[in-house]
């Protein structure tokens, strides 16, 4: 990660972030035009404290200000709630308070630490580091039409996670708030809440590679239906190595499998219909520096998204839509001094249909551009 640091008494200091000015064109009738920021801004502390380590991490956004309760247009994307409505062709914007959490760990013996972390928001032990973290999408401002189906709980209301590890591997488990925050993004949403949703996941990790295995359980996270439960599972490789031009290139792979349960109303009368779902979801993205000005980089996925998801109302609703888009991106770095690294981009997605959706879109193809201004801190 890009980060800048600095010494404040016995703190250690670490600032990161990203911010994407961009313009965003999403084709179709059911697309839009938009000229927006999405941002992210995280601010961790450190020290030394009983013989451990003592983290406080705060992350923050403005895109609840900016992009208002919709979010950006992003074709096919799904997930998320706006006045009552599912959000359909939308991304929604993540909230003003993304993370506010402590973590301390302690070393058990020479070769093995356990950490504890507790969050007013955070991210449970469910899914791999979140798209908006990783290396490989640095340079994507777009959230993965999967998102929702292996990563979305990196912003929980209420979280406590456990774990202990050595220098390679990690095991963790998680008592968390499983329900989605609502569409008002400027508080922390305690309605309801209850660390009634759990998980657990494995990571091995060498210093270029690191895979996880992970599975939860989560209850009532859908704000539209009755409150029910769902299970999650996955896999993930992350990479990123150092060429011998000193160049990083980073790839992530990512594998959601997901037991969607549905309250009766998606039962149509009929006692013996189906009453769940399996969703899949799977990712691979690269970052891919050329030079040290030029980069590119590509994201493809295959997703599922059930009828209900993509916001019918007749039918069934329990539908399964296999979705493929496929992104191709360049960036440019100015050559500028400073703690900050600018860059200028421009990516475009091209979508693959299955036919059912080809008369609600007009095409089975449907496209998207973006074009965009990206900062973030300069690493250090």
């Amino acid at each position: 990660m890009r980060a800048l640091h600095a010494d404040a008494g016995a703190w250690r200091l670490m600032l990161m972030g990203s911010a994407f000015g961009q313009l965003d064109r999403q084709n179709t009738l059911r697309g839009d035009t938009q000229l927006g920021l999405v941002d992210w801004e995280m601010l961790m502390a450190m020290r030394n404290a009983a013989g451990g380590v003592f983290r406080l991490t705060a992350m923050t956004s403005i895109e609840p200000f900016v992009l208002g309760t919709r979010g950006y247009p992003e074709l096919v994307q799904t997930g998320g709630v706006d006045r009552g409505a599912r959000l359909v062709n939308w991304q929604h914007p993540h909230d003003l308070i993304g993370e506010l959490s402590a973590t301390y760990d302690h070393s058990l013996t020479s070769d093995v630490a356990a950490s504890l972390y507790v969050a007013a928001v955070g991210e449970p032990a469910l899914g791999p580091v979140s798209y908006r973290h990783r290396a490989s999408s640095a340079l994507n401002p777009m959230a993965p039409l999967g998102h929702h189906a292996q990563d979305a709980t990196h912003v929980s209301d209420g979280v406590l996670t456990a774990g202990i590890y050595t220098k390679t591997l990690k095991v963790e488990g998680s008592a968390f708030n499983g329900r989605d925050p609502d569409n008002y993004r400027y508080n922390i949403d305690y309605a309801g809440a209850s660390l009634d949703s759990y998980s657990g996941r494995v990571t091995l990790a060498r210093p270029d590679v690191a895979l996880s295995a992970w599975a939860g359980y989560l209850y009532a996270h859908d704000r539209l239906e009755a409150p029910i439960g769902m299970q999650r599972y996955g896999v993930s490789v992350l990479t990123s190595f150092e060429g011998r031009d000193g160049l990083r290139r980073s790839s992530s792979l990512v594998y959601g499998y997901n037991v969607h349960h549905h309250g009766s109303e998606h039962n149509h009368g009929d006692s013996t219909a189906r009453t769940y779902d399996v969703m899949t979801a799977l990712l691979w993205e690269s970052l891919l520096p050329l030079t040290r000005r030029w980069s590119t980089y590509f994201r493809l996925e295959q997703v599922d998204k059930n009828a209900n998801e993509m916001g019918f109302v007749g039918g069934d609703l329990m539908q399964i839509f296999e979705i493929r888009p496929i992104t191709l991106g360049v960036a440019y770095t100015l050559p500028l001094k400073g703690d900050a690294v600018v860059s200028l981009g421009g990516q475009a997605t091209m979508t693959l249909l299955p036919t059912d959706l080809e008369a609600t879109y007009r095409t089975r193809y449907p496209m998207g551009f973006v074009a965009y201004v990206n900062v973030q801190p300069r690493r250090q």
